[in-house]
């Protein structure tokens, strides 16, 4: 079991952008919506590393969701009230089955000034349609998001090696 990050004992490690583009997917109603996922900060610790001697990360990021396109048989009148939880927990309608269209194995790519790697994509765990209508009366969505799926190649130079073990390239343990 993974014991608590240490917050004062880590590292704002800056990164940068080789690829972050919008996943698409197909939902059985017959609309088609995009979803980006925005890496926001990543954290190292300076004192907690996993078995292999890697540094354990931690980071944050947020899921931007669109509508792409949906049929014309969903449209209805625009909603006058506010957009709050309550009110989409008071309106939800249908529970939609989703799939990936287009490539299927899309991930966003990063480069931490560190020297380590990072690959992100979204996990979406559910959709579901609510009655509630968008300013051109178009079907709003409630969407559910697990913990980004992710892959990590931590920098060698930041691999803690135990005496009598050498390290080649590893993936790294962290979490999101």
């Amino acid at each position: 079991m993974q014991a608590s990050f240490n917050w004062k004992e880590a590292e704002l490690v800056d990164f940068s952008v080789n690829h972050e583009d919008w996943q698409y997917y197909k939902l059985s109603d017959g609309s088609r919506m995009k979803i980006k996922l925005v890496l926001g900060n990543i954290w190292r610790s300076t004192n907690q590393f996993d078995a292999l001697g890697q540094p354990n990360y931690v980071w944050t990021s947020q899921n931007i969701f669109a509508l792409a396109s949906f049929p014309a048989m969903l449209r209805g009148t625009p909603s006058s009230k506010p957009v709050t939880p309550e009110l989409i927990a008071q309106n939800m309608d249908e529970a939609v089955s989703f799939e990936p269209f287009g490539k299927q194995d899309k991930w966003n790519f990063y480069s931490l000034n560190d020297g380590s790697k990072l690959r992100l994509r979204p996990n979406i765990t559910s959709i579901a349609r609510t009655k509630i209508k968008g300013q051109g009366g178009e079907p709003f969505y409630s969407i559910s998001a697990g913990q980004p799926n992710y892959n990590m190649t931590v920098a060698r130079t930041l691999i803690r090696k135990s005496t009598g073990q050498s390290f080649r390239e590893t993936k790294s343990h962290a979490y999101g």
